[in-house]
């Protein structure tokens, strides 16, 4: 097959985790080609972006006003769900986009940071050919020393995804203007045997989505089954038989899965080809361009000539792997929420493994007390050497880990911790370790990452001074680089 060029990185998708990571690697200075099989705009469903979203776009360099412009603001959501009563909220930052439009933005921003867009372009089966990949396209091939496969639940790189959740289907139609009352420009609501979502989206249409077993649609067609599963909301009872739905019903897969590999030497996974969360939590979006985010700081450690590669390997495993974690618990305590139906299988299986009682978290001494007092590291706290984000690339620092904290840490507010920490360890006072802080932060800082430590319970006063302190500035032993924050 006739090469047809030559680039740094080839992305096989283009939706908000491919054009993200483009955008990145595009401003660090890569070749990047960007590939995808369908014309932008494209119908895409998932229309909900939560507030967690503007810091992530803020990182690609996306202007929150550009999305907002073709936004609706959620200025309430109607929730039905650990009752039968339904509350009344206003989630700050929430909009609903037309995807179309909004995936387009990001696609546009990709191509004005310097990437390569080809759409309406089918990428098959890439192969690995030294010193990288050989990407077969209709009019030839194109060489890529990195390979990102951005292509969601297609999945270009193959794999067995691992199911982190009982399997679930997710069927959706769209209503014309002015069939629905007005009012809310959202609605969760349980079901006993499913969950509804709707929103009101840019263009003054509905989305109404019906999440569900998939063995329920077995029984009967999906047009039915979604006009029985919404006769049963109080809200869309009596309007049900009236409305002309837009189009037919669709039906797709809602399945949490994690896709291993999500990284070796010269390819990686990011968005849904990686990992899928479940719906319930709004931030898929989020979720893909942060793991685009993390990519790109992953493949500019493989590629650059200074990088370290392997901190970049161990980062973005971890990432992934924590996330899945988080994500697959998070989602199993909401649906634990549910007391109406808590006993039909749809819930039980979805809310199983779920902490249902939290321990009480041990009580928090106001520093202010211990500041006459010499303190040190709670004894489970300690300091392991960790691949951090730094900056752009990924390389190996000292982090804190703890069972009080989520995941190790290295950076607080742009600040370095274990620098500080071995100021703590050699400071006779908790007082003159904050004055030596305050030296070396700016203003405020030193404060802040005090409280911060005591309020994760991770400083206690050294009572027995016949006994050495805990030292961070010891030796410490390396462990499996997790995700840090910076």
């Amino acid at each position: 097959m006739q090469v047809i060029g030559d680039v740094d990185v080839c992305v096989v998708g283009g939706g908000p985790a491919g054009s993200s990571l483009a955008t990145r690697l595009a401003h660090l200075g890569y070749q990047v080609l960007v590939v995808d099989q369908r014309s932008f705009p494209r119908s895409h469903v998932g229309e909900s972006l939560s507030q967690g979203v503007w810091p992530v776009l803020e990182s690609v360099g996306v202007p929150r006003s550009l999305v907002q412009a073709d936004a609706v603001s959620v200025r309430e959501a109607a929730i039905r769900w650990h009752t039968d009563d339904e509350q009344r909220v206003a989630p700050e930052g929430t909009v609903t986009v037309d995807r179309g439009r909004f995936d387009e933005i990001l696609l546009d921003h990709a191509r004005a940071a310097g990437a390569t867009v080809l759409t309406s372009v089918r990428a098959v089966q890439p192969r690995r050919s030294a010193p990288g990949w050989s990407v077969p396209l209709p009019d030839g091939e194109v060489r890529a020393r990195f390979l990102a496969d951005a292509s969601g639940r297609r999945r270009l790189l193959g794999g067995r995804p691992t199911r982190v959740s009982a399997r679930m289907i997710a069927l959706h139609a769209r209503w014309r203007p002015g069939t629905v009352e007005k009012g809310s420009q959202s609605w969760v609501e349980a079901l006993s045997d499913g969950w509804l979502w709707g929103a009101l989206l840019p263009a003054g249409d509905i989305r109404v989505m019906a999440f569900v077993d998939p063995e329920t649609l077995a029984a009967e067609d999906a047009e039915r089954l979604f006009r029985r599963l919404l006769s049963a909301s109080p809200r869309w009872s009596g309007l049900v038989d009236t409305l002309p739905i837009a189009g037919p019903v669709q039906v797709c897969d809602a399945t949490s899965y994690v896709c291993a590999p999500a990284v070796d030497q010269d390819s990686i996974r990011v968005g849904e080809a990686a990992f899928a969360i479940d719906p319930l939590s709004s931030s898929g979006v989020q979720t893909a361009i942060q793991t685009a985010l993390a990519a790109s700081a992953t493949v500019h450690a493989r590629l650059s000539a200074g990088g370290d590669g392997e901190a970049g390997l161990q980062y973005y495993s971890e990432l992934v792997r924590t996330s899945v974690t988080h994500h697959a618990a998070t989602a199993a305590r909401q649906y634990a929420e549910h007391e109406q139906f808590a006993d039909r299988p749809f819930w039980r299986r979805r809310s199983a493994g779920a902490e249902r009682a939290q321990l009480p978290s041990p009580p928090i001494t106001p520093l202010f007390a211990w500041l006459p007092q010499r303190v040190r590291l709670h004894p489970t706290a300690e300091l392991r050497t960790t691949a951090c984000l730094v900056g752009d690339t990924v390389e190996w620092r000292r982090a804190l880990t703890s069972p009080q904290l989520d995941r190790p840490v290295a950076f607080l507010g742009g600040a370095e911790l274990a620098p500080l920490l071995e100021v703590l360890a050699s400071a006779p006072t908790l007082g003159a370790a904050l004055r030596r802080w305050e030296e070396l932060l700016p203003s405020s800082l030193a404060p802040q990452i005090a409280a911060w430590l005591g309020r994760h319970n991770l400083l206690e006063p050294v009572t027995n001074l016949t006994s050495p302190p805990v030292s961070p500035s010891l030796p410490v032993s390396p462990s499996l680089p997790v995700i840090t924050a910076s």
